[in-house]
């Protein structure tokens, strides 16, 4: 028997947002006035399902949460000045220059790719992909890499450029790498067809345009919001000349200025004949005169303006304003005293009762902050049937409960799986749990299961005779490609389950492997060779591998030897914020490398039941008698009733005590399934 981990909310809550947003994107495929911009992350762009009879052809993304679906319409792809390569070596795609979004995943970049395994179960699982018009600046490249660096084609027609076909003959996840050669906007039209094989019966999809913006954007100067008026000096006199200049808040090629000038403030504003551009030239003739400016763009419409700035002219003797017989502002207080200098005597209360209830029902203790200790004898007896009364030594009663408990099931032979994609390491959080599973696409789509039930089988044809030198496992060995291979397992990890929960930093460590050979995990660069994924360099297992932020993640795996391999596995995951830390239950995996397996141990696993425990009033354990057990163990037979020997005044609080502690026993029960199974 396969026990699957129960999933999570986050496929469903993702197949509720793609039914709405299916149905949005159904209306029409006019462009999104605010396209969600994407310019980093896992993106499954041309994500083909079958729904309903009918086949969907949409953009799956792990950037703003886990499998969110959208509209192509309503996406804009962006493609960082980071991809930009000056130095594509020859015979490669899109050489000598270009924009890169390589192969395996670089954080800082989109990695998009396309997901068919949408389709499986329908009957319609050879599903093509086809790109039928490009529109941009350059040309557009698509292809992938052999094992070992070789440039591979994916369109049918064994081209590298688009547009054209991709085909994928069973469900699969892909990605490739990708060469724009010049930077702008591209708009890639997409259409979808899926063939049930057994009956040649085909669906199509509505047709979808993508966006792609390639380079990054020149960012228009900001226009000034603002001007200053500098240059007004405190006072004039009559006939003194006024120069004043407008600054605007922001540097700015815009150079068309009005000045405006009013002889007071009720008067109206009129053109100041003094304005030539920013500059201002006038006569003090008037005291209390006010001017402003305003600055004005190319289709002469008012972008910034000035506070009104005013000409005061003192003709009296030269006397300064503010000195003596002017105006002048007082101070804030005469005696020196600064602002909450006071103080305010606290008030205390009172009549506060302290105390507890006695045996005999009465209240004792002591009010108004007097002593309780008089009062902190008394005991409250419970009364009732239990027997019990404050102070006794009888021991607690103990009470029938059912709970839901995870308990073993039968041995059974574990799921095998020889092919197909298999995200073997599948990081996630459920409430303030980290969960450490094992998520494949063979069976059905996203299927979780705990590692112990499955079986990895790399099966003969995976054996490459010659691994060239500067490769791991070199010269022979058991090779899964960094590409994936449908006739093989392509296992990778998952952090993405991580995401929006604050603990995104993932590490996953691979603590010890147990076979006849050694097993090598490792990635290539853009353009072949080979690059470490362990963080300590290396290429052996066992290591770690960290995921700083969510991600998806497929490698280059090699076995030397066939046979048997166990791998011990934990995830820790950090909050970058906080430093906090969450680390899953280990778990174990099992790879057979060559033939078929056989004789393999046979998985126990474990299943929720729901059985009959012993718990006392306030939730502890106990033994409950024979004949209440439901059976020796409490784990079997016919579950004995709940009813029988409770109190009925007791029955809501030990109701609510008990739920509490029976979903402590699960939550703790499922925890160490692991170590049960």
């Amino acid at each position: 028997m396969t026990t699957r981990i129960r999933p999570s909310w986050r496929p469903a809550l993702a197949g509720l947002t793609a039914s709405a947003l299916v149905l949005a994107g159904a209306v029409g495929t006019a462009r999104a006035a605010d396209p969600l911009v994407l310019d980093h992350g896992h993106i499954d762009a041309f994500n083909v399902t079958v729904e309903g009879g009918e086949l969907v052809l949409d953009l799956s993304e792990d950037v703003t949460g886990s499998h969110v679906r959208h509209a192509p319409e309503d996406v804009l792809l962006r493609v960082r000045e980071a991809a930009w390569i000056d130095a594509i070596p020859e015979q490669y795609p899109g050489s000598p220059a270009g924009y890169v979004l390589p192969l395996t995943q670089n954080p800082e970049l989109i990695w998009p790719g396309w997901d068919t395994n949408g389709t499986a179960g329908s009957g319609y699982t050879d599903v093509e992909i086809d790109i039928t018009a490009v529109d941009g600046p350059g040309d557009v490249f698509l292809y992938t890499l052999s094992g070992f660096g070789t440039v591979t084609p994916l369109l049918t027609d064994g081209g590298y450029q688009l547009p054209g076909t991709l085909r994928e003959e069973s469900p699969a996840h892909t990605h490739a790498q990708w060469t724009f050669s010049d930077p702008g906007s591209y708009t890639l039209d997409v259409q979808a067809t899926a063939t049930n094989p057994a009956t040649g019966d085909t669906l199509t999809s509505d047709p979808a345009t993508y966006t792609i913006e390639v380079g990054d954007p020149e960012e228009p100067a900001p226009e000034p919001t603002g001007l200053t008026v500098e240059g007004l000096a405190d006072h004039y006199h009559t006939g003194d000349q006024v120069e004043l200049t407008a600054v605007p808040d922001v540097a700015t090629e815009l150079d068309h200025y009005h000045w405006y000038s009013r002889d007071s403030a009720a008067a109206e504003w009129e053109a100041a004949p003094g304005g030539d551009g920013d500059r201002y030239v006038g006569t003090a003739e008037v005291d209390g005169q006010q001017l402003r400016a305003e600055l004005l763009d190319e289709d002469h419409l008012v972008v910034a303006s000035s506070a009104p700035v005013t000409v005061r002219i003192n003709d009296h003797g030269g006397e300064e304003p503010g000195g003596p017989g002017g105006d002048s502002g007082g101070t804030g207080g005469d005696d020196g005293e600064e602002p909450g200098d006071q103080t305010g005597g606290s008030t205390t209360g009172g009549g506060t009762t302290f105390g507890t209830t006695t045996g005999d029902g009465t209240t004792g203790g002591s009010s108004g902050g007097g002593s309780a200790d008089d009062a902190s004898n008394g005991t409250g007896g419970t009364g009732g049937s239990t027997g019990t009364s404050g102070g006794g030594d009888t021991e607690p009663q103990c009470f029938p409960v059912e709970e839901e408990r995870e308990v073993p099931v039968e041995p059974t032979e574990a799921l095998v799986l020889d092919h197909g994609h298999i995200d073997a390491f599948n990081v996630l959080t459920e409430g303030e749990d980290l969960l450490l599973n094992l998520k494949e696409d063979v069976t059905g789509s996203h299927v979780t299961h705990a590692p112990e039930d499955v079986v990895l089988h790399v099966k003969q044809e995976a054996f490459t005779e010659s691994i060239p030198d500067g490769y791991p496992g070199a010269p022979a060995g058991y090779l899964l490609p960094l590409t994936q291979d449908p006739e093989l397992i392509w296992p990778g990890w998952d952090t993405n389950g991580t995401a929006g929960s604050g603990y995104t930093d993932v590490e996953i460590a691979i603590t010890t492997v147990d076979g006849p050979g050694e097993v090598f995990l490792y990635t290539t660069n853009t353009f072949g060779g080979a690059v470490p994924l362990l963080e300590e360099g290396d290429f052996a297992l066992p290591g770690t591998v960290r995921e700083a932020s969510p991600a998806h993640t497929h490698a280059q795996w090699t076995f030397t030897e066939p046979g048997g391999y166990t791998l011990d596995v934990r995830a820790t995951a950090t909050n970058p914020a906080t430093g906090d830390t969450l680390t899953s239950d280990p778990a174990t995996y099992t790879f057979a490398v060559g033939d078929t397996p056989d004789q393999l141990s046979t998985q126990g696993g474990t299943t929720t039941r729901t059985v009959t425990v012993g718990r006392t009033a306030d939730g502890a354990d106990c033994a409950l008698p024979d004949d209440s057990s439901g059976g020796a163990d409490g784990a079997g037979g016919p579950l004995a009733s709940t009813g029988s020997g409770v109190p009925p005044f007791l029955m809501a609080g030990v109701s609510a005590t008990l739920l509490a502690a029976g979903t402590a026993a699960f939550l703790l029960a499922r925890r160490q399934r692991a170590a049960r199974a």
